[in-house]
Formats: structure tokens, sequence, C-alpha cells
């Protein structure tokens, strides 16, 4: 049984966070789903292809905590578990620069990209984004929010558990030779 969290941020320019979603998943069941606006440290700046990508603007976000006022509440999600994310680096990143920013530590945690084992799973695939393969595994997403990104990456990754027929971390790493990287 898996169990394991999965993360996707919108930013507001760059690796700055203007959105955390987060997925808990317990023996292979998503227990909930969470999702914080998050004033982001270049407010009031939003770089505008982002603002259309992700639909979220200053005003949006204007009265809501910076990330540093929120790790206390969200680092117990992340602390000690097995992160995923679709295309980790970026996610990864943004979490890494932004707690070096504050001077947070960082989690004691271990991270997978599912993007990476999308390419495994379905290697003869033309696209591995995260909306083509939910659309192609009938898994439901309002792409670039950040909560249904985070539980979409999270359902995609117990299919692709589901299809390579294992059962835990160790499996899949015996399986695809993928494995976790320490955050």
């Amino acid at each position: 049984m898996f169990n394991f969290v999965s993360i996707d941020f919108e930013t507001a320019d760059k690796y700055i966070p203007c959105s955390l979603g987060l997925t808990v998943v317990e023996n292979s069941q998503v227990v909930c789903t969470k999702n914080w606006l998050i004033k982001p440290i270049c407010f009031p700046y939003f770089h505008f292809y982002a603002q259309r990508i992700h639909g979220i603007h200053k005003e949006d976000v204007e009265n809501q905590p910076e990330f540093n006022a929120l790790w206390q509440e969200i680092s117990p999600f992340l602390e000690n578990k097995v992160i995923l994310a679709h295309n980790a680096s970026f996610d990864i990143n943004v979490l890494r620069k932004t707690l070096l920013h504050y001077g947070l530590s960082k989690p004691n945690s271990k991270y997978l990209c599912t993007y990476q084992l999308a390419r495994v799973v379905w290697n003869q695939s033309e696209k591995f984004s995260l909306d083509f393969l939910c659309n192609q595994e009938h898994i439901s997403l309002n792409h670039h929010k950040a909560e249904s990104d985070a539980e979409a990456c999270a359902r995609l990754f117990l299919r692709q558990a589901e299809i390579l027929g294992v059962e835990n971390f160790t499996q899949l790493k015996q399986k695809t030779k993928i494995r976790l990287t320490k955050v």
C-alpha cells in the first residue's frame, strides 16, 4: 500500500509560489486535498503569463499570509513523507527556494516525479503532460488549479502503480529503476 503526499505549486513568477495544492494518500486511498493561497514575496508583482495560466491575481492573495506564516501548518504534511509531483523538479525547486528565502528547514522527505514515471509506464505516448495523461486515463482535472493538479497527480500515480503491478515504493524502484530523491 502506498502512503504519500502529492503537491502542486502555482507561481506568481518563476519559483515564487502564490498557491499550493496538496493531496494526502494513505493505504493507496486519497484521504484529503488542501489548498493554500499564498501572498508571494514579489507582491504585488505577478507575471502576466502566470496569471493567464492559473487565473490567480494580486487581488486574490493581497490579504493572504506569506509562505513562512503557513509553513507551520504545511510542514507536518510533508515531514518524513514521500512527496510526489508531476514535473517534480519544478515543484521541489519552488519549495526549496522558498524555504531558503525564509530561512526555514527543508522537510526530511524524499520525492518522486510522476512525469518521469509516465515516460516509463506509457513509453509510446506522444505526450506526458498532466492534462494529456489525465484525459487519457479518465482522471478528473481542473488544470492549473493547485488542489486539482495535486489530486490528479496522486490519482495518476496510483494508476501508474496499478499498470506496473507494484504495491510499494521498493517494488516500484525494482521494476522501474526510478528511485526516491531527498528533498
